[in-house]
């Protein structure tokens, strides 16, 4: 039984202790208020009727007579003159009148009053002693009547102090509820801070609750923090602070196999005989070099959004542009930007600029020699030298036409689920992801999401392709039992009436929701989350699970994604891509891991290839796994 309901109850039972006390008490004061009135009426009237009997001089025929008459006219039960000799000259009685009260009222509240008693002399002789006993029904009713009142009003005051009770135990109740309310989140690994109710007690405790979430918070920023810092040390080059090459790599990856497009241009700066520089000028004054051209690259990644860059090795730097038809002039222009710099002018440092355009459909590796073949050509003009990859692969029918066909194949029902095991290190299924297919020929093949999905959020069209994989996913559930996770384009739930739908299913699929989990990636920005935290929270309390996938380029974000109300993460497999083989990238894996479980949420990791990774990813506590890994025999 509930605090609350304990305290309701207890202030029942007193107050109908109380109330149901004061009538009884009351009642009982008029009851014996009442006997006593009669005691003094048959005191009265036995004496006046002793005084009338007296004055006849002991005529017993008139005192007869005497007695009758004052008999009959008073509410008398009985009449009785006992004589010196036993003898009694004088006996009337009448039967008890019924009175109007309760039957078992004048049970359990009788009425016995002390007869009175009164000499009858004549003169100096004492004739006999007189009783008389008068009815006592109406003191009943009376009785009655009184309690019958004092009932009522003692009702009516019990409903006015219920509803006031009532209202001052909701009005207590509130800051309770906040209080719970916290300690709830906080078991969820939430941190919510409450207002400080009015109530010393629950002042106190909510203050130190609050000081409790703050010191947990910041522990978890700074942890955050730390893991940030590991990630810099593991992925980002520290004279520079550039990506290293193995991250650019995963992002150049990332990139030419995300959604489709027109594709992209790499552009590759050399720097041209950098040991003997490293002698000439210095270890110092060699790294401002490098820092220096690292900042011009910098500058693009600022400018153009999606830009990317990286150091590949010593002397060679990169840099990744999302649109294709203008690696010429950012080669170019970057050439000239060097050759003007003023470090690299001082310490009379080349450089040679070398780029590929239009790299559509090719792996990292294979647009990284293409770039390198005409960064060699540029190293024998001592310039720039830029090479065409390909046609762009825009298709020429254009956005209307990319609308026409996602629209068509939503509402004509041509999309399914694909199905990617998440599993736990005993091969345990933990849910099945499910990426939407689409097809957008009839007949054609069920196409991935790089075909179109870049289309789909160009032409706004994402709302009804994340209500159709919520839609097929549920119905799979529903089949199957198999829990699985659909990914949800976190601006969708911008959209008018969409949180709304999707609220409404989930609830309309009860059975099917506890087995659904729901899922963005981490690249929202955190003002996004707090935004939809209510609608999350929503979803959550249907039983659905809220992930985040491909996370760990911003650890620093995750104690804030973390009170928005998630249940697991998934790290993007460029952050752990060879963490075998890589110390520092191990470290950050740890770091990142046991921040993660730190704050109660499940650690997943996304795309591990290899098992060697996989298996030093089950020792540093990660709780599940997907990619070709888990297919492959476990290592000996």
């Amino acid at each position: 039984m509930s605090l609350t309901r304990r305290i309701a109850l207890l202030m029942a039972a007193l107050l109908v202790l109380a109330l149901g006390g004061s009538l009884v008490l009351h009642t009982l004061g008029a009851r014996a208020a009442l006997q006593t009135q009669l005691e003094l009426r048959n005191r009265d009237a036995v004496t006046a009727l002793a005084l009338a009997l007296s004055q006849q001089q002991g005529d017993l025929v008139v005192m007869q007579l005497v007695a009758a008459a004052q008999f009959d006219l008073g509410h008398y039960s009985r009449l009785v003159l006992v004589g010196d000799d036993g003898s009694r000259p004088v006996d009337l009685h009448q039967p008890p009148q019924v009175a109007q009260a309760p039957a078992w009222f004048v049970a359990a509240l009788p009425l016995e009053p002390e007869p009175g008693v009164a000499l009858v002399t004549a003169g100096w002789r004492e004739i006999g002693s007189l009783q008389l006993e008068a009815h006592t029904a109406w003191a009943h009713d009376a009785l009655w009547q009184v309690s019958a009142r004092s009932a009522g009003l003692m009702t009516l005051l019990a409903l006015v102090a219920a509803v006031l009770s009532i209202g001052l135990l909701r009005a207590w109740r509130r800051p309770l509820q906040a209080t719970m309310a916290q300690a709830r989140a906080l078991e969820q690994g939430r941190f919510v801070e409450a207002e400080e109710p009015s109530l010393p007690e629950l002042r106190d405790l909510t203050r130190t609750m609050n000081a409790m979430v703050r010191r947990l918070r910041s522990v978890f920023e700074a942890q955050a923090d730390q893991v940030a810092v590991l990630q810099r040390q593991a992925q980002f080059d520290a004279v520079t602070a550039l990506p290293q090459r193995r991250h650019f790599l995963g992002l150049l990856g990332d990139q030419l196999a995300g959604p489709g497009g027109p594709g992209v241009a790499l552009i590759l700066v050399r720097v041209l005989r950098l040991e003997s520089l490293n002698q000439r000028l210095g270890h110092e004054n060699t790294d401002h070099l490098l820092a220096a051209i690292a900042g011009l690259l910098q500058t693009y990644v600022e400018r153009v959004p999606g830009t990317f860059a990286g150091r590949l090795n010593g002397s060679d730097f990169a840099l990744c542009l999302p649109v294709p038809g203008v690696a010429a002039e950012t080669a170019e222009s970057l050439f000239n930007a060097l050759a003007a710099a003023p470090a690299l002018h001082a310490g009379s440092a080349e450089v040679a600029v070398g780029g590929v355009d239009g790299l559509v459909g090719v792996s990292a590796s294979a647009a990284l020699a293409a770039a390198d073949a005409a960064l060699a050509r540029a190293e024998g003009m001592a310039g720039f030298a830029v090479e065409q990859a390909g046609d762009s692969a825009a298709d020429p029918a254009g956005a209307h036409a990319w609308h026409e066909q996602i629209s068509a194949a939503l509402q004509a029902g041509r999309v399914r689920l694909a199905e990617f095991a998440v599993l736990d290190r005993h091969g345990g299924l933990i849910h099945l992801e499910c990426p939407l297919r689409v097809q957008l020929r009839i007949d054609g093949p069920f196409e991935a999401a790089g075909r179109w999905l870049a289309l789909a959020r160009r032409t706004r069209l994402m709302p009804q392709v994340d209500l159709a994989a919520l839609a097929l996913a549920l119905e799979a559930i529903a089949a199957d039992q198999r829990p699985r996770a659909v990914h949800l384009w976190l601006p969708s739930l911008a959209e008018p009436g969409f949180a709304a739908q999707v609220t409404t299913r989930l609830a309309e699929a009860a059975r099917a929701a506890p087995l659904l989990s729901i899922e963005w990636g981490e690249g929202a920005q955190p003002a996004d989350w707090m935004a939809v935290a209510d609608t999350l929270a929503a979803w959550r309390r249907l039983g659905v699970r809220i992930g985040v996938e491909h996370a760990g380029a911003t650890p620093q974000d995750l104690p804030r994604l973390h009170q928005v109300g998630v249940d697991y993460v998934k790290v993007d497999a460029r952050h752990l891509r060879g963490v075998a083989r890589d110390e520092a990238l191990a470290t950050y894996a740890r770091g990142l891991v046991a921040l993660i479980r730190g704050m109660g949420l499940t650690a997943l990791a996304e795309g591990i290839a290899d098992t060697a990774d996989l298996a030093l990813l089950w020792d540093m506590g990660f709780d599940g796994a997907t990619g070709p890994a888990l297919a492959a025999p476990p290592l000996s």
